[in-house]
Protein backbone atom coordinates (compact mmCIF):
# COMPACT_ATOMS: atom_id res chain seq x y z
CA UNK A 1 0.00 0.00 0.00
CA UNK A 2 1.38 3.67 -0.44
CA UNK A 3 1.12 6.06 2.40
CA UNK A 4 2.27 9.78 3.10
CA UNK A 5 5.49 9.54 5.21
CA UNK A 6 7.75 12.09 7.02
CA UNK A 7 10.93 10.68 4.83
CA UNK A 8 14.36 11.37 5.07
CA UNK A 9 16.04 10.60 2.12
CA UNK A 10 19.71 11.64 2.94
CA UNK A 11 20.97 13.41 6.09
CA UNK A 12 19.09 16.94 6.16
CA UNK A 13 16.97 16.19 3.41
CA UNK A 14 12.84 15.91 4.37
CA UNK A 15 9.74 15.32 2.88
CA UNK A 16 6.32 14.08 3.36
CA UNK A 17 6.03 11.61 0.52
CA UNK A 18 4.40 8.82 -0.93
CA UNK A 19 6.12 5.48 0.30
CA UNK A 20 5.50 1.62 -0.19
CA UNK A 21 4.40 -0.22 2.61
CA UNK A 22 4.57 -3.54 2.87
CA UNK A 23 1.00 -5.92 4.87
CA UNK A 24 2.47 -7.20 8.01
CA UNK A 25 4.41 -10.46 8.07
CA UNK A 26 3.85 -13.61 11.01
CA UNK A 27 4.25 -12.07 14.55
CA UNK A 28 3.59 -8.32 13.09
CA UNK A 29 0.44 -5.83 13.25
CA UNK A 30 -0.25 -2.96 10.91
CA UNK A 31 -0.92 0.46 12.32
CA UNK A 32 -3.10 3.58 11.25
CA UNK A 33 -1.75 6.05 13.17
CA UNK A 34 -3.34 8.74 14.27
CA UNK A 35 -1.01 10.81 16.35
CA UNK A 36 2.80 10.81 16.49
CA UNK A 37 5.29 13.56 19.39
CA UNK A 38 7.98 15.50 17.83
CA UNK A 39 10.78 14.37 19.64
CA UNK A 40 14.54 15.83 19.70
CA UNK A 41 15.46 12.67 18.50
CA UNK A 42 14.08 12.94 15.54
CA UNK A 43 15.50 16.15 14.72
CA UNK A 44 18.88 14.56 15.49
CA UNK A 45 18.56 11.49 13.27
CA UNK A 46 17.18 13.82 10.30
CA UNK A 47 20.64 15.80 10.41
CA UNK A 48 22.88 12.25 10.71
CA UNK A 49 23.72 12.55 14.23
CA UNK A 50 23.06 9.32 15.30
CA UNK A 51 23.30 5.66 14.41
CA UNK A 52 20.53 4.91 12.06
CA UNK A 53 21.42 6.06 8.72
CA UNK A 54 18.56 7.16 5.49
CA UNK A 55 17.06 6.29 3.81
CA UNK A 56 14.48 5.75 6.86
CA UNK A 57 10.94 7.47 7.99
CA UNK A 58 11.13 9.27 11.06
CA UNK A 59 8.40 9.08 14.62
CA UNK A 60 9.15 6.68 17.42
CA UNK A 61 6.18 8.36 20.00
CA UNK A 62 2.76 7.03 18.65
CA UNK A 63 -0.76 6.37 18.65
CA UNK A 64 -3.33 4.73 16.73
CA UNK A 65 -4.99 1.95 15.38
CA UNK A 66 -4.86 -1.85 14.62
CA UNK A 67 -5.35 -2.22 10.80
CA UNK A 68 -5.01 -5.70 10.16
CA UNK A 69 -2.45 -8.12 11.81
CA UNK A 70 -0.31 -11.16 10.40
CA UNK A 71 -0.13 -14.75 11.42
CA UNK A 72 0.08 -16.08 14.73
CA UNK A 73 -0.42 -12.66 16.52
CA UNK A 74 -2.56 -12.87 19.76
CA UNK A 75 -2.33 -9.63 21.83
CA UNK A 76 -3.85 -7.12 19.28
CA UNK A 77 -6.90 -6.91 16.90
CA UNK A 78 -7.88 -5.04 14.28
CA UNK A 79 -9.93 -2.08 15.91
CA UNK A 80 -7.52 -2.10 19.11
CA UNK A 81 -6.33 1.44 19.46
CA UNK A 82 -2.81 0.65 20.82
CA UNK A 83 0.27 3.07 21.67
CA UNK A 84 3.37 2.40 20.28
CA UNK A 85 5.96 0.71 22.07
CA UNK A 86 9.43 1.81 20.35
CA UNK A 87 11.24 -0.56 23.02
CA UNK A 88 9.87 -4.14 22.50
CA UNK A 89 12.82 -6.17 24.51
CA UNK A 90 13.57 -10.12 22.83
CA UNK A 91 12.38 -11.36 26.31
CA UNK A 92 15.39 -14.04 26.48
CA UNK A 93 18.76 -12.01 26.78
CA UNK A 94 20.09 -11.70 30.21
CA UNK A 95 18.93 -7.84 29.97
CA UNK A 96 15.69 -8.90 29.96
CA UNK A 97 15.33 -11.37 31.91
CA UNK A 98 16.86 -9.45 35.15
CA UNK A 99 13.76 -7.00 34.22
CA UNK A 100 15.64 -4.54 32.55
CA UNK A 101 14.16 -5.03 28.74
CA UNK A 102 15.14 -1.13 28.08
CA UNK A 103 18.78 -2.36 27.68
CA UNK A 104 17.82 -5.84 25.70
CA UNK A 105 21.09 -6.58 23.88
CA UNK A 106 18.70 -7.09 20.61
CA UNK A 107 18.25 -2.87 20.04
CA UNK A 108 21.85 -2.54 19.23
CA UNK A 109 21.42 -4.44 16.11
CA UNK A 110 17.63 -4.05 15.14
CA UNK A 111 15.98 -0.94 16.90
CA UNK A 112 18.84 1.20 16.61
CA UNK A 113 19.81 0.57 13.50
CA UNK A 114 16.27 1.24 12.08
CA UNK A 115 14.81 -2.25 11.81
CA UNK A 116 12.51 -4.25 12.82
CA UNK A 117 13.32 -7.21 14.94
CA UNK A 118 13.55 -10.31 12.27
CA UNK A 119 16.42 -7.31 10.89
CA UNK A 120 14.15 -6.27 7.58
CA UNK A 121 11.99 -3.50 6.99
CA UNK A 122 8.54 -2.86 5.33
CA UNK A 123 8.76 0.51 3.75
CA UNK A 124 10.02 0.99 -0.01
CA UNK A 125 10.96 3.53 -2.12
CA UNK A 126 9.79 3.73 -5.71
CA UNK A 127 12.84 1.97 -7.02
CA UNK A 128 12.65 -1.06 -4.11
CA UNK A 129 14.98 0.47 -2.39
CA UNK A 130 14.76 -0.33 1.38
CA UNK A 131 13.61 1.91 4.10
CA UNK A 132 14.25 2.54 7.95
CA UNK A 133 11.85 2.20 10.84
CA UNK A 134 13.08 5.17 13.27
CA UNK A 135 13.78 3.23 16.27
CA UNK A 136 11.96 0.12 14.80
CA UNK A 137 8.40 2.27 14.70
CA UNK A 138 8.23 5.04 11.81
CA UNK A 139 5.58 6.69 13.45
CA UNK A 140 5.63 10.00 10.99
CA UNK A 141 3.28 8.13 8.82
CA UNK A 142 -0.37 7.31 7.79
CA UNK A 143 0.21 3.36 8.58
CA UNK A 144 3.22 1.56 9.94
CA UNK A 145 4.22 -2.33 10.63
CA UNK A 146 5.33 -2.95 14.16
CA UNK A 147 6.19 -5.95 16.05
CA UNK A 148 3.21 -7.35 17.55
CA UNK A 149 5.44 -6.37 21.10
CA UNK A 150 5.57 -3.14 19.52
CA UNK A 151 1.99 -2.15 20.95
CA UNK A 152 0.11 -1.90 24.27
CA UNK A 153 -3.51 -1.12 24.43
CA UNK A 154 -4.73 2.71 24.39
CA UNK A 155 -7.21 2.43 27.48
CA UNK A 156 -10.25 4.13 27.15
CA UNK A 157 -10.48 7.66 28.01
CA UNK A 158 -6.94 8.29 26.71
CA UNK A 159 -7.07 10.40 23.79
CA UNK A 160 -4.77 9.33 20.81
CA UNK A 161 -2.49 13.12 21.10
CA UNK A 162 -1.68 12.06 24.69
CA UNK A 163 -0.98 8.73 23.60
CA UNK A 164 1.61 9.48 21.72
CA UNK A 165 4.02 11.64 24.03
CA UNK A 166 3.50 8.57 26.52
CA UNK A 167 6.06 6.06 24.48
CA UNK A 168 9.03 8.35 24.73
CA UNK A 169 8.74 11.74 26.51
CA UNK A 170 6.69 10.86 29.00
CA UNK A 171 7.89 7.23 30.10
CA UNK A 172 11.68 8.77 30.04
CA UNK A 173 10.67 11.88 32.26
CA UNK A 174 8.12 9.97 35.04
CA UNK A 175 10.52 6.76 34.54
CA UNK A 176 13.46 8.33 35.23
CA UNK A 177 11.95 9.38 38.74
CA UNK A 178 10.01 6.22 39.37
CA UNK A 179 12.27 3.78 38.41
CA UNK A 180 16.16 5.02 38.02
CA UNK A 181 16.09 7.18 40.96
CA UNK A 182 13.44 5.94 42.58
CA UNK A 183 12.05 8.99 44.53
CA UNK A 184 10.17 8.47 47.77
CA UNK A 185 7.77 10.73 49.11
CA UNK A 186 8.39 14.35 50.46
CA UNK A 187 11.50 14.99 48.87
CA UNK A 188 13.08 18.50 47.18
CA UNK A 189 14.07 18.05 43.71
CA UNK A 190 15.08 20.01 40.89
CA UNK A 191 14.31 19.36 37.25
CA UNK A 192 16.99 20.98 34.48
CA UNK A 193 15.35 21.58 31.22
CA UNK A 194 11.69 22.37 30.57
CA UNK A 195 10.73 20.58 27.28
CA UNK A 196 8.31 17.34 27.30
CA UNK A 197 11.04 15.11 29.08
CA UNK A 198 12.20 17.36 31.90
CA UNK A 199 7.99 18.73 32.61
CA UNK A 200 7.46 14.80 32.58
CA UNK A 201 9.84 14.51 35.08
CA UNK A 202 8.02 17.54 37.01
CA UNK A 203 5.05 15.86 36.94
CA UNK A 204 6.67 12.36 37.91
CA UNK A 205 8.55 14.05 41.28
CA UNK A 206 4.71 15.65 42.21
CA UNK A 207 2.97 12.61 41.62
CA UNK A 208 5.35 11.03 44.15
CA UNK A 209 4.70 13.73 47.08
CA UNK A 210 7.83 15.59 46.42
CA UNK A 211 6.94 19.38 48.36
CA UNK A 212 9.88 21.12 46.49
CA UNK A 213 9.85 21.23 42.84
CA UNK A 214 12.14 23.31 41.03
CA UNK A 215 11.83 24.25 36.96
CA UNK A 216 15.36 25.29 35.39
CA UNK A 217 15.48 26.91 31.88
CA UNK A 218 16.44 29.49 29.71
CA UNK A 219 12.90 30.12 28.28
CA UNK A 220 10.20 32.22 30.07
CA UNK A 221 7.34 30.72 28.57
CA UNK A 222 8.71 27.61 29.48
CA UNK A 223 9.15 28.45 32.87
CA UNK A 224 5.78 29.33 32.97
CA UNK A 225 4.33 26.43 31.93
CA UNK A 226 6.17 24.75 34.84
CA UNK A 227 4.50 26.61 37.08
CA UNK A 228 1.21 26.20 36.09
CA UNK A 229 2.09 22.48 36.23
CA UNK A 230 3.09 22.62 39.69
CA UNK A 231 6.57 23.87 40.15
CA UNK A 232 7.14 25.23 43.39
CA UNK A 233 9.91 27.77 41.96
CA UNK A 234 11.94 28.36 38.78
CA UNK A 235 14.69 29.47 37.93
CA UNK A 236 15.69 31.07 34.87
CA UNK A 237 19.54 29.21 33.93
CA UNK A 238 20.32 32.57 31.38
CA UNK A 239 20.00 35.32 34.12
CA UNK A 240 20.26 33.67 37.58
CA UNK A 241 23.47 31.39 38.76
CA UNK A 242 21.71 28.07 38.87
CA UNK A 243 23.69 26.21 41.40
CA UNK A 244 23.70 28.67 44.01
CA UNK A 245 19.72 29.39 43.77
CA UNK A 246 19.43 25.66 43.79
CA UNK A 247 21.05 25.08 46.75
CA UNK A 248 19.92 28.44 48.86
CA UNK A 249 15.93 27.49 47.50
CA UNK A 250 16.59 23.83 49.50
CA UNK A 251 18.63 24.81 52.26
CA UNK A 252 21.92 22.87 50.62
CA UNK A 253 20.58 21.56 47.81
CA UNK A 254 17.79 18.93 46.33
CA UNK A 255 17.77 15.76 47.06
CA UNK A 256 16.93 15.00 43.79
CA UNK A 257 17.99 16.54 40.67
CA UNK A 258 16.97 15.44 37.01
CA UNK A 259 18.53 16.59 33.57
CA UNK A 260 17.06 16.65 30.92
CA UNK A 261 19.20 18.79 29.01
CA UNK A 262 22.61 16.39 29.11
CA UNK A 263 24.95 19.20 27.87
CA UNK A 264 27.69 19.63 29.81
CA UNK A 265 26.94 22.90 31.84
CA UNK A 266 24.02 21.09 33.02
CA UNK A 267 25.80 18.08 34.24
CA UNK A 268 27.88 19.86 36.10
CA UNK A 269 25.00 22.12 37.34
CA UNK A 270 22.97 18.91 38.39
CA UNK A 271 26.50 17.09 40.31
CA UNK A 272 27.05 20.54 41.94
CA UNK A 273 24.09 21.42 43.45
CA UNK A 274 22.87 18.08 45.25
CA UNK A 275 23.02 18.13 48.26
CA UNK A 276 25.17 15.65 49.58
CA UNK A 277 24.03 12.00 49.87
CA UNK A 278 21.73 13.05 47.20
CA UNK A 279 21.62 11.41 43.57
CA UNK A 280 21.80 13.59 40.13
CA UNK A 281 19.89 11.44 37.57
CA UNK A 282 21.18 12.26 33.65
CA UNK A 283 18.65 11.91 31.10
CA UNK A 284 19.09 14.20 28.18
CA UNK A 285 21.13 13.24 25.24
CA UNK A 286 22.89 16.63 24.13
CA UNK A 287 26.25 15.79 25.49
CA UNK A 288 26.14 12.12 24.98
CA UNK A 289 28.91 11.81 22.44
CA UNK A 290 31.58 13.95 24.13
CA UNK A 291 33.47 14.12 27.14
CA UNK A 292 32.11 15.76 30.15
CA UNK A 293 34.54 17.02 32.91
CA UNK A 294 33.30 16.59 36.60
CA UNK A 295 34.98 16.34 39.72
CA UNK A 296 35.36 12.94 41.55
CA UNK A 297 35.59 14.69 44.65
CA UNK A 298 32.22 15.53 44.71
CA UNK A 299 30.97 12.55 44.04
CA UNK A 300 33.41 10.72 46.86
CA UNK A 301 33.22 13.21 49.61
CA UNK A 302 30.01 14.30 49.48
CA UNK A 303 28.96 10.85 48.97
CA UNK A 304 26.72 12.35 45.82
CA UNK A 305 25.46 9.51 43.30
CA UNK A 306 25.27 10.15 39.72
CA UNK A 307 23.33 8.02 37.59
CA UNK A 308 22.33 7.94 34.06
CA UNK A 309 18.94 6.85 32.86
CA UNK A 310 17.74 5.44 29.59
CA UNK A 311 14.53 5.98 28.42
CA UNK A 312 13.35 6.13 32.06
CA UNK A 313 14.39 2.53 33.05
CA UNK A 314 10.98 1.29 31.65
CA UNK A 315 9.30 -1.76 31.21
CA UNK A 316 6.91 -1.23 28.72
CA UNK A 317 4.30 -3.49 29.40
CA UNK A 318 4.16 -2.76 32.46
CA UNK A 319 4.69 0.90 32.46
CA UNK A 320 2.62 2.33 29.66
CA UNK A 321 -0.97 1.02 30.81
CA UNK A 322 0.38 2.70 34.67
CA UNK A 323 0.81 5.91 33.25
CA UNK A 324 -2.47 6.00 31.29
CA UNK A 325 -3.90 4.59 34.51
CA UNK A 326 -2.42 7.53 36.43
CA UNK A 327 -3.15 10.04 33.83
CA UNK A 328 -6.76 8.79 34.00
CA UNK A 329 -6.72 9.63 37.81
CA UNK A 330 -5.71 12.92 37.25
CA UNK A 331 -2.40 13.25 38.73
CA UNK A 332 -0.46 13.28 35.74
CA UNK A 333 -1.75 16.55 33.80
CA UNK A 334 -0.24 15.14 30.15
CA UNK A 335 -2.80 17.08 28.20
CA UNK A 336 -0.73 20.23 29.02
CA UNK A 337 2.15 19.07 27.67
CA UNK A 338 1.11 18.90 24.46
CA UNK A 339 1.59 22.78 22.67
CA UNK A 340 0.69 22.86 19.68
CA UNK A 341 -0.90 20.25 17.06
CA UNK A 342 0.59 20.12 13.03
CA UNK A 343 -0.97 18.04 9.82
CA UNK A 344 1.96 15.90 8.68
CA UNK A 345 2.78 17.80 6.34
CA UNK A 346 3.92 20.57 8.48
CA UNK A 347 6.54 18.64 10.49
CA UNK A 348 9.49 20.88 9.24
CA UNK A 349 7.34 23.62 11.12
CA UNK A 350 6.86 21.70 14.27
CA UNK A 351 10.77 20.65 14.43
CA UNK A 352 11.85 24.68 13.81
CA UNK A 353 9.31 25.60 16.89
CA UNK A 354 10.76 23.04 18.93
CA UNK A 355 14.35 23.92 18.57
CA UNK A 356 13.35 27.32 19.39
CA UNK A 357 12.02 26.82 22.55
CA UNK A 358 8.37 27.24 21.70
CA UNK A 359 6.95 23.87 22.28
CA UNK A 360 6.61 21.57 25.40
CA UNK A 361 5.25 18.87 23.20
CA UNK A 362 4.61 19.23 19.21
CA UNK A 363 1.99 16.31 17.84
CA UNK A 364 1.50 15.52 14.62
CA UNK A 365 -2.41 14.80 14.07
CA UNK A 366 -3.13 12.47 11.02
CA UNK A 367 -6.33 13.36 8.91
Amino acid sequence: MQVRAALVREAGRLEVVPVALEPPRAGEVLVRIRAAGVCHSDLHTLRGELRARPPLVLGHEGAGVVEAVGPGVTRVAPGDPVVINWLPGCRTCEPCLRGEPNLCRRLEQTTFQGRLPDGSTRIRLEDGTAVGHYLGSATMAEYTVVPEEGVVPLLEGVPFEVGAILGCAVVTGVGAVFHTARMPPGQRAAVIGCGGVGLSALLGCLATGAHTVIAVDTVADKLALARRLGATHTVHAGQEDVVALLRHLTDGGPDYVFDSVGAATTIRQALEAVRPGGTATLIGLHAALDEVAIRPGVLIFQNKTLRGSFAGSMRPEVDLPMLQRIYLAGHLDLDALITRRYPLEEIAQAFADMEAGRLARGVLVME
